[in-house]
């Protein structure tokens, strides 16, 4: 999935920009996509 808006990834503290590929983790925040374990991807 796209970022829709501006964020920080909880996994590594670095920007998420709009745009970028994104996932929850198993916490439910939103991190950069290969910040979070493959089976917590969203399509």
């Amino acid at each position: 999935m796209k970022a829709k808006f501006k964020t920080t990834c909880s996994e590594c503290n670095a920007p998420i920009k709009s745009g970028e590929e994104i996932a929850k983790n198993p916490a439910g925040k939103w991190v950069h996509k290969y910040c979070a374990p493959s089976s917590e991807e969203l399509p």
